[in-house]
């Protein structure tokens, strides 16, 4: 009945989610609930502990494997989260293998208790079980409950044993390898008899187990091991050297360590010398004790009584002596005297009394005595002189012993050199200091020469001139150089080593060594001059000073107004080029000659000259005055017959132009 708004309202639909976990123990879940059409649900399963998450169904059918789900609702549903109960794997090792064995490992689930079980083999014992290197048990059987994957290791302990040795009796010997043995190793026991007792045999619990000082066995338990030694007894004989020398008591059977006394009694006639054992002494005492320690045989030696007889040169080494030595009383002994090179024999002397002057001396020995062979040393002449007298010095010469060592010295005087030393005529040293031993009378020469040196004598410069007198000089000789200088060069002086020496060009002088000179010249200057005639006329470089020999190069340019004619040199022309070149010899004055132009263009007041002067004149004439000195001809400078701007602008360009001559054709 009229105009009218309807509206159709609508309900978005909302859908419910559940989710349950499967086992209800294996975790939790969250995001179930009421969601609208189309939004989006996310479910999480969270596992506890001792569960792993499995998946998400749905009616059954897996629908993610992810803890985390989400989906867009469009209807209600119902979800199960499955979670899986773990299982672990336990291992267990025995430490070290050989140690024992294990049991009990093996696989468990979460939660499950786990046994293990070490049992210790023969020789070992059981310590602990450990994870990790960490102690978790000292028991045998250790239970735990598992909660993860783990490793056991049952650790066993090798046994020990104490092995305990004696010595009997205790001063028998040692003994060594007593100790702590592992089970099953091998111990080895050693007996060393001390000096004076033998080993016997090796007891346990009194039971002998080895006749061998080395005995070695397996350890199985503790024990005690017992070395048994014997003391040792030695046979002492005893006998006389020579029979009828004497006799000796003491001899017989003694324990190790006993102590023994012989005794040496020696007849008449005879003297004890001492005790010997196997050839070596072992006493010089008729009573003999020692501590005995083996079986051992001594001899007595007895000696018929003799007498030492010793025989020395005086001094030693004057010469020989022989016949000294050993005589029995009553032999007769006979000394000899051979004198050594160099020395004669004096006489035999005994306590510092002659008994003879003959070199072999006989006597009857009835003592021990000391007798010397005197000798006295020879001496000899030395000479030295010197050969020319004048040459030098010689020292040295006298008398001197036998055998002694004569040191001749020759010392050159000045200007000579000596050459060698000369005896009989025959060269013997070639150094001044001449050493030798002497054996004889002898005569020796120092030979000298006369020295001669080298003169050298040089030009510096070599092209500065030449040198003369240069040579071979005898010493105290005058030498005279001379030097002449080239042509261009003048002579300076003479230097020796850079000194200057002389300034004369002949020098003469002394000549006592080997001296190199050299004569110094320098090369010539020269002034050259150059002027302009007339000076207005033009200018003129390369004027100065110059080497001998050297090139200079003269230029003359022309002032405006004026034209080069020609060099002049002291009135007489050398060029008609303004450039003018010439090898320098002398001083010299060179005239640049010029002359004026006629009609000089630009030249306006008619000077002779171009310059700002005719610019004014040009300027005057142009703005109606004409000045008493305008040169019509020289303003036309253009040649148009009319003097206006155009040969102002032209005198300007004259003026201020590099052109050295006069024309301008280039600015026409």
């Amino acid at each position: 009945t009229e105009d009218a708004s309807y509206v159709a309202n609508f309900e978005l639909n909302s859908y419910t989610i559940t989710a349950t976990a499967n086992p209800i123990e294996g975790g939790t879940i969250i995001g179930v609930g009421i969601y609208n059409y189309g939004a989006t649900c996310t479910l999480t399963a969270t596992a506890n502990t001792g569960y792993t998450f499995i998946n998400w169904t749905k009616h059954g059918t897996v629908v993610s494997t992810n803890p985390t789900y989400s989906f867009t609702v469009n209807r209600n549903a119902s979800y199960v989260a499955n979670f899986e109960l773990n299982i672990y794997t336990i291992t267990a090792t025995a430490n070290p293998i050989e140690g024992g064995t294990v049991t009990g490992a093996g696989t468990y689930n979460y939660g499950a208790t786990a046994t293990l079980t070490a049992t210790a083999n023969i020789g070992y014992s059981f310590i602990n079980w450990t994870k990790n290197g960490e102690v978790v048990s000292t028991e045998q059987t250790y239970s735990f409950t598992v909660t993860e994957d783990a490793s056991y290791v049952a650790n066993f302990e090798l046994n020990s044993y104490t092995i305990t040795v004696t010595a009997a009796p205790t001063d028998g010997g040692t003994v060594t390898g007593a100790g702590t043995y592992n089970y099953g190793s091998t111990c080895t026991l050693t007996a060393t008899a001390n000096t004076g007792y033998t080993f016997i045999n090796w007891t346990k619990n009194g039971a002998v187990v080895s006749t061998n000082p080395t005995y070695s066995f397996t350890v199985t338990e503790d024990a005690s091991y017992v070395a048994n030694f014997e003391l040792n007894s030695y046979t002492i004989t005893a006998t006389a050297n020579p029979i009828e020398g004497g006799t000796v008591t003491g001899g017989g059977t003694y324990n190790h360590g006993a102590t023994v006394t012989l005794t040496a009694t020696a007849n008449t006639g005879y003297n004890f010398i001492n005790w010997t054992k196997n050839g070596a002494v072992v006493s010089t005492n008729s009573i003999y004790s020692f501590t005995v320690t083996e079986d051992a045989s001594y001899v007595a030696n007895f000696e018929l009584n003799s007498y030492t007889i010793t025989a020395t040169a005086n001094p030693i080494e004057g010469g020989t002596v022989t016949g000294g030595g050993t005589y029995n009383h009553g032999a007769t002994a006979t000394l000899t005297a051979t004198a050594n090179t160099g020395y004669n024999f004096i006489n035999w002397t005994k306590n510092g009394a002659v008994v003879s002057t003959e070199q072999t001396y006989s006597f009857t020995v009835t003592e021990d005595a000391s007798y010397v062979a005197n000798f006295e040393l020879n001496s000899y002449t030395i000479t030295a002189t010197a050969d020319p007298t004048d040459g030098g010095t010689v020292t040295g010469a006298g008398t001197y012993n036998h055998g002694a060592t004569a040191t001749l010295t020759a010392n050159a005087n000045t200007g000579y050199t000596f050459i060698n030393w000369t005896k009989n005529g025959a060269v013997v040293s070639t150094n001044p200091t001449y050493s030798f031993t002497v054996t004889e009378d002898a005569s020796y020469v120092a030979n000298f020469e006369l020295n001669s040196y080298t003169i050298t004598a040089t030009a510096n410069p070599i092209e500065g001139g030449t040198v003369t007198g240069a040579g071979t000089y005898n010493h105290g000789a005058t030498a005279t150089l001379t030097a002449t200088a080239n042509t261009g060069y003048t002579f300076i002086n003479w230097t020796k080593h850079g000194t200057v020496v002389s300034t004369n060009p002949t020098y003469s002088f002394t000549v006592n060594r080997n001296a190199s000179y050299v004569a110094n010249f320098e090369l010539n200057s020269y002034t050259i001059t150059a002027t302009a005639n007339p000076i207005e006329g033009g200018t003129v470089i390369g004027a100065g000073t110059y080497n001998y020999g050297a090139t200079a190069t003269l230029m003359a340019a022309t002032n405006i107004g004026y034209t080069f004619i020609n060099w002049t040199k002291n009135g007489t022309v050398v060029s008609y080029n303004p450039t003018y070149s010439f090898t320098v010899i002398e001083d010299v004055d060179l005239v640049a000659n010029f002359e004026a132009e006629v009609g000089l263009p630009g030249d306006a007041n008619g000077d002779g000259m171009v310059n700002a002067l005719d610019i004014v004149i040009i300027v005057n004439y142009i703005f109606g005055e004409t000045p008493a000195e305008f040169v019509f001809e020289n303003a036309d400078i253009n040649e148009d017959g009319v003097v206006n701007a155009l040969d102002l602008v032209a005198i300007v360009n004259l003026i201020f132009s590099t052109k050295t001559n006069n024309s301008v054709e280039g600015f026409l």
